[in-house]
Parts: structure tokens; C-alpha cells; sequence
């Protein structure tokens, strides 16, 4: 035989052995490729990751960006745009427990909003005008439902992202052990003239982990990084599109979703949507025109299927932005309004018309902050008398 002539008498076992020895070793480089932790499975995965960061990012690049618009699913996956991220937004406050003396009967407990810095820019391509509300609640075992005892607010300042206020807010006839069961929740807003006012960063501090609060009189200056507010009231369904020659741009208000209309609006009867847009100067974020849909009585779920019609020049287009935002229309006070018919001063007075209830909004344009809107935007730049439709967030 073959074997017995060149291997000798042991031939034939030499080759099982080695066929043997391949067949095991085969098995044993298929293992390693899928058991996790070996060399070639996380060789295999490496490599599908990076081919998956080039296709998404092939997806999400200005030129197929109307590729991803065709799927409204996959417009709400797209990064968020948050330039801050990295700079957390501070709060500088002072805390002071003044205890009961000869001349003051009760305790006191001072609070101080000294300053903010790196607050989160808005929406739109507009200054903040931030604001400070300070409450005091008294903590519950679950920390679920605390009990709001007092509420302060502070003043307004115009057109910084890192406000000083320095204003401070006193509590009279407080007792220690009571201090021990309060927390201060500090929520910063930014004033809107137009919509609703944006809750950007909140805080809790609880009192018992002051230090040295109860047992020294001076005053305790601390420093707080705060959480990004994440708070959203639904989405919207919006279809955008541009026409080059009649030089028009036209928005449909499709639908509302998952609106949380409450607490502002009490109960659903008493929810009736609308949707209001503004047409904003991109520089100065003054209002420029408005138009809004009929509104809908108590529907949680509206569906308008309106178009809005706003005239721009292909130049505009680069500087306008437009603030779409859902509100809820007071009939009570209209109703009551009519039915009042005397002329009296007083009559007149009692049935003047309660403003509307705005419950969020979402602004799309160039100047727009968040990722979809400003890919939606692109998009729609891109393919000129073609409407493209993204589901958005309501903030």
C-alpha cells in the first residue's frame, strides 16, 4: 500500500491522526468565530460595527438625507443636536436656617438664587430670556407625589444664557425637624412671547443633606450641576414642501399624537386643539406673519389634513424659520362672552376673553436647534415641489 511504503508499518494511523487533528482544529476555529470573548468573534464584530457606522452615516449625510424622510419611523431615530452637552448647566445658590431668638419667635429659612451659567440654547434662532421657579416641597416615602408647600419665582433676565439674579426668598416660622422632611426643587424656564414657556434644567435638593444647614447660622453658598429637562407633550405630522417657481412653501397639519394636554388643560372636554404658525426673522426672531388650522373639539387625537400657505423667495429661505406650536381654544369664555348683554363697565370687564392654553411646540428651519428639524428642513431644500413628511416632537 501507499501508506506502508512511504510511512512504513504505522502508516495508515499517521493519516487518521492527522485528518483527525484538521477536523478538530476546524471545529475549533469555527468555535472561536462564534463564542464571544475570542479573538476571531470580536475580530467579526469590529468590523460589522464599522460597516454599519458607514452605512448609517451614508444614510444620515445631506445628500440621501431624503432617503431617511421616506421612512417617518426612521426621521425620530436621528442624533439629537445638543452643542452643550459637554458644559452642564451650574446653579450658585445660598442656603441659611436662621433658628428661633428673643427677636425673631420662629425660625427662618433663606434661600438664594445667586446665578446660572450654560443654560440650553432654545428652539429657535432667538435669545433666552431664562427665569427661575423655586418650590418647596415636603418629601414623601416614595418621593412620588410631594406635597408643594410654598412657590417663589424670580425675575426675567433678557438675552443671556448665564443669568445673575442674586434675589432671595425667606421663609418664616419654619421648625428644624420640619426642615429635615423639605426639599427645594429649582426648575429654570425660558420666557416665550410666542408659545409656551420651555422648562430647560431642573434641580432637587434635599435639606437634610446640607451640611452644617440646621446647626450654623451662616450663610451656605453651593454649587449644583442641573439636569437637562427632557419633558415632551406629544408629537405632530408635518409635510413641508417648496416651490421654486411660484416661489411658495406650503406646511400640512396632518395630526397630533400622544398630546399630554393635561395638567394643563384640566380634562378632555376641555382640551380643544389648533395648531398656530408663525413665521419668524431668522436674525432678530421677530414675527413676521401667523396662520393657524380651525380647532377640533375635545380630541385627543385631531386630525386636521390643513395646508398653511406662506409666500418666500428662494433667498428668505436661509434666514426664516417658523415656530409651529398646538394650543387649545377657551370656547367656555367665548360662549359666556356672548351671552352677556349688558353694557355695563363691569359686565364687560368679567366677560373679556380668557387667553388660549398652549400645550408645546417644535420649530423648523436653518436656525432650528434640534436634528430633525433641521434634517427635515434640508430635506425639503432638496427636493424642490416635493413634500416631505416627519413626525416631530412637541417641547
Amino acid at each position: 500500500m501507499v501508506d506502508a511504503e512511504f510511512l512504513g508499518p504505522w502508516g495508515r494511523f499517521v493519516l487518521i491522526g492527522a485528518g483527525a487533528a484538521a477536523v478538530l482544529v476546524f471545529l475549533l476555529i469555527i468555535a472561536c468565530f462564534l463564542t464571544p470573548g475570542c479573538i476571531g468573534y470580536e475580530c467579526v464584530r469590529k468590523r460589522r460595527s464599522i460597516c454599519e457606522n458607514v452605512e448609517s452615516q451614508g444614510r444620515d449625510s445631506p445628500n440621501s438625507i431624503n432617503g431617511t424622510f421616506e421612512s417617518i419611523e426612521t426621521a425620530s431615530t436621528l442624533p439629537k443636536d445638543d452643542p452643550l452637552k459637554d458644559f452642564p448647566t451650574e446653579l450658585t445658590m445660598s442656603l441659611q436656617y436662621l433658628p428661633a431668638t428673643a427677636e425673631n419667635v420662629t425660625g427662618k429659612l433663606v434661600i438664594g438664587i445667586e446665578a446660572m451659567s450654560n443654560l440650553p440654547q432654545k428652539q429657535y434662532n432667538c435669545t433666552l430670556e431664562p427665569y427661575v421657579a423655586v418650590n418647596i416641597v415636603k418629601q414623601s416615602w416614595n418621593n412620588r407625589n410631594p406635597e408643594k408647600l410654598h412657590s417663589f419665582r424670580t425675575r426675567g433676565v433678557r438675552h443671556t444664557a448665564s443669568p445673575i439674579y442674586r434675589e432671595t426668598f425667606v421663609v418664616a416660622d419654619v421648625k428644624p425637624q420640619e426642615v429635615k422632611e423639605w426639599a427645594v426643587d429649582v426648575t429654570a424656564y425660558d420666557h416665550d412671547r410666542y408659545a409656551n414657556h420651555t422648562e430647560l434644567c431642573t434641580l432637587r435638593v434635599p435639606l437634610k443633606e446640607v451640611k452644617k444647614l440646621l446647626t450654623s447660622p451662616e450663610i451656605h453658598l453651593l454649587n449644583y450641576k442641573m439636569k437637562r429637562s427632557s419633558k415632551e407633550f406629544g408629537n405632530i405630522l408635518l409635510g413641508i414642501s417648496y416651490l421654486p417657481t411660484a416661489q411658495r412653501l406650503t406646511i400640512n397639519v396632518a395630526r397630533l399624537a400622544n398630546v399630554k394636554f393635561a395638567p394643563t388643560v384640566p380634562t378632555l372636554n376641555d382640551f380643544n386643539p389648533y395648531v398656530r404658525i408663525l413665521m419668524l426673522n431668522g436674525k432678530t426672531g421677530r414675527k413676521i406673519k401667523k396662520k393657524k388650522t380651525k380647532y377640533l373639539r375635545a380630541d385627543a387625537q385631531p386630525e386636521f389634513n390643513e395646508t398653511l400657505t406662506f409666500d418666500l423667495t428662494f433667498a428668505q429661505l436661509e434666514t426664516i424659520q417658523f415656530l409651529v406650536a398646538v394650543w387649545s381654544k377657551n370656547i367656555i369664555a367665548e360662549e359666556n362672552s356672548i351671552e352677556q348683554h349688558s353694557d355695563s363697565e363691569e359686565s364687560i370687564n368679567s366677560c373679556k376673553k380668557s387667553k388660549d392654553i398652549c400645550i408645546g411646540k417644535v420649530a423648523i428651519g436653518k436656525g432650528a436647534r434640534g436634528a430633525t428639524e433641521k434634517a427635515h428642513w434640508f430635506s425639503v431644500l432638496q427636493n424642490p415641489r416635493k413634500i416631505v413628511t416627519v413626525w416631530h416632537t412637541l417641547k
